[in-house]
């Protein structure tokens, strides 16, 4: 039965690995927040979580994550009703290729959805984690944030970005009982993966990125990962 001390956001959560992890941690006993842009999408999501875990209370929400209001607004929602939220999932992304005649408009789109909105999130959930004393927040970055490719320059960049910000979040955050881990995947069987020089069933699945987050949720205080790379076939 899903508790008031076990209390997850997860954002990007209408499909793909963002609802994979949603649906493992409804499992694990988790109350949850999820976020995507599109609301029939997140509601087809929230009910598809419900339908399997109906002891488990869901809040759906449809906005896009570089709205700072809207996100304070969120978590608010989700702590009243909920708890405080111990696990934070920033799993929003948007991908493009492109490198050096990519429109500076998308490329801040990029910055603006993969990294800076991961850090409107910490924002809103730090203060009531720091007071518990416990918590665990994800970036979902890619095997682009610690290795560039040519034709996908400013993804990479966004990327770049938010493992290095994980990885100072992390130290800066060590002795409060919060952790951070940057999960860095290659080539995942998602929507965003058509058109890749790899065979879908050769691919990580979304439920190896759930396991993924459920192992490190079962470590000691002690351990601490704050980079993890998953490399595909």
């Amino acid at each position: 039965m899903a508790m008031r001390d076990n209390v997850a956001i997860v954002t990007g959560a209408s499909r793909g690995i963002g609802l994979a992890i949603a649906t493992e941690l409804a499992r694990l006993g988790y109350s949850l927040g999820i976020v995507a842009r599109t609301k029939p999408d997140i509601e087809r999501a929230a009910e598809s979580i419900r339908k399997q875990y109906p002891e488990i209370m869901v809040i759906a929400e449809a906005f896009d994550v570089v709205n700072g209001e809207s996100t304070e607004n969120f978590v608010s929602r989700v702590s009243e009703e909920l708890g405080t939220v111990c696990v934070l999932v920033n799993n929003a992304g948007d991908y493009k290729t492109g490198t050096s005649l990519m429109p500076t408009e998308e490329t801040q789109r990029m910055m603006d959805v993969n990294f800076l909105a991961a850090t409107r999130f910490v924002q809103a959930v730090l203060p009531s984690m720091k007071k518990s004393g416990r918590g665990y927040i994800f970036n979902i970055a890619s095997m682009c944030g610690v290795q560039a490719f040519s034709d996908v320059g400013n993804y990479c960049a966004s990327k770049y970005a938010l493992v290095g910000y994980s990885s100072s979040l992390a130290q800066e955050l060590a002795a409060t009982g919060i952790k951070v881990t940057a999960v860095c995947p290659s080539w995942v069987n998602t929507r965003q993966a058509e058109g890749a020089p790899v065979e879908p069933d050769e691919m990580i699945q979304t439920n190896d990125i759930a396991l993924t987050i459920r192992y490190l949720l079962t470590l000691g205080m002690s351990a601490s990962i704050r980079e993890i790379v998953i490399h595909c076939k």
